[in-house]
């Protein structure tokens, strides 16, 4: 069934036949744009892949005054990046798929032909219009607001989008690909660069801020071909939808111009590229002392959980060859600092922004589903707000907690880690972590059966 009815119904005395939506959104919207023809309804699977549905306006306006959802099988929760199927695909049943009107935005306008089409990210609802418990985006929500009501918390997340700009067809160091330029460094603007990157880049800064994501710094990075785009803080939600919505206006521009824009950590030799988010907690009502003290149960939660995170940040084999000591990448051990670009937690200055430290996770990759992704490191400093004060710990229950282990150094580490974090599991949502498992299992038996240089080729095209 394509579309499904918010009849009236009354779940645990609570009235949940209110329509979602606020239809003035909508029409705001559209009086503004237009020209505006079709909407994109978009969500990320387990996987980190990009799926959607595409209505004609005149049918999602339909849907929005009505209340409905699109309906989808529940099978679709548990198939890989190609459709195949893994042991949690279970085609019996449905989920329900909600469009967050506040996420509504234009698409870019270079490289798309006519008409005109708009992008919203949505989320899954079970059949009694409850959030799905195996919702990414409804954790992540469900995780901010016991911040925002239990502890009087809130979060602004901003990302570093790090893409490798390549030549299509090109006999490159994987065969298949090569960078767009190789006469750069970290922050240059070469003869090459100026010619071909800069335009590119400009280009895409501009059709964002056509679409109202405003990029605060764009520069060159280290690897050939690579660039990074700054983008703002927001609430953790709407930080990761702009997110995705950023970086595939930066794939579409770049494809209109025959390249291919991918956020694979090691698409070619070097230092590779991340993901890094920058994560501060905040608060109105809460004295400096209570902030500080929250704020270290919260980071040391992360920090004792961050082998099995791990499987969620970085969850491709090729994401760990930025595990490695001396490289100005997350370093190899579980450790903070400052200033220290070698570990995978750095607390530095908030610059104005908010009232609390600002953290930078850094071992997170593009490859990641970054709403389960940030929804298990919120999920782990949520754990960590529970259950008290870190400094009270004995050395022996820090050592227990893990603070003084190494990174995992390849996926299957990560993955052990993750069999092994009952806390973690308990820290999140009802069948994430099990799910999660058995889609990483599936795909990466899938994955095996490639050569290596087909493997690398074949997440590059895909992410």
């Amino acid at each position: 069934m394509p579309f499904v009815n918010g009849e009236r119904k009354t779940v645990a005395g609570h009235d949940v036949s209110r329509s979602p939506y606020d239809p003035q959104k909508l029409t705001r919207f559209t009086t503004e744009h237009p020209d505006i023809q079709f909407v994109v309804v978009q969500w990320l699977d387990y996987l980190g892949t990009l799926r959607s549905r595409w209505l004609p306006i005149d049918a999602f306006d339909r849907l929005v005054k009505a209340g409905n959802r699109i309906g989808i099988s529940k099978g679709n929760l548990g198939t890989l990046q190609n459709d195949k199927t893994t042991s949690v695909c279970d085609p019996v049943g449905q989920i329900l798929v909600e469009p967050d009107l506040d996420s509504l935005r234009i698409m870019q306008t270079k490289g798309m032909i006519e008409p005109a089409a708009s992008t919203c990210m949505a989320r899954f609802v079970d059949n009694s219009m409850r959030p799905l418990s195996l919702c990414p985006r409804s954790q992540l929500q469900g995780f901010i607001e016991t911040l925002e009501q239990d502890y009087h918390i809130n979060l602004l997340v901003g990302f570093e989008i790090e893409v490798t700009f390549c030549r299509r067809g090109a006999l490159g160091p994987n065969g298949h690909f090569a960078p767009l330029d190789s006469n750069h460094a970290w922050g240059t603007l070469s003869d090459e660069q100026l010619a071909h990157a800069f335009p590119l880049m400009a280009a895409i800064s501009l059709e964002l801020k056509g679409m109202g994501i405003e990029i605060e710094q764009l520069h060159s990075e280290s690897g050939a071909g690579q660039y990074e785009f700054v983008l703002p803080p927001l609430p953790p939600v709407q930080a990761v939808d702009t997110l995705v919505q950023a970086r595939q206006c930066i794939q579409q521009i770049a494809a209109a111009q025959g390249l291919r824009a991918t956020y694979h950590p090691q698409p070619f030799p070097g230092i590779g590229r991340a993901a890094h988010a920058h994560v501060s907690l905040n608060s109105d009502s809460l004295a400096a002392e209570e902030l500080e003290k929250t704020e270290k149960s919260f980071w040391a939660s992360v920090l004792a959980h961050l082998p099995a995170l791990c499987a969620f940040t970085m969850p491709q084999a090729g994401s760990y060859g930025r595990v490695v000591d001396d490289s100005w990448t997350n370093g190899t051990w579980v450790a903070w600092g400052t200033q220290n670009r070698e570990v995978p937690l750095r607390r530095v200055e908030t610059h104005g922004v908010g009232n609390g430290s600002r953290w930078e996770v850094r071992c997170l990759d593009g490859l990641a589903n970054m709403y389960l992704a940030l929804g298990a490191v919120v999920g782990a400093g949520l754990h960590g707000v529970r259950k008290g004060n870190p400094t009270t710990l004995s050395d022996e229950q820090k050592h227990e907690m893990g603070i003084t282990q190494r990174l995992p150094t390849n996926l299957d580490q990560a993955i052990e880690a993750l069999q092994q974090s009952g806390s973690l599991a308990d820290a999140l949502a009802p069948g994430v972590v099990s799910h999660y498992l058995a889609m990483k299992q599936a795909e990466q038996k899938m994955l095996s059966l490639m050569p290596q240089h087909e493997r690398k080729r074949w997440l590059m095209e895909r992410y």
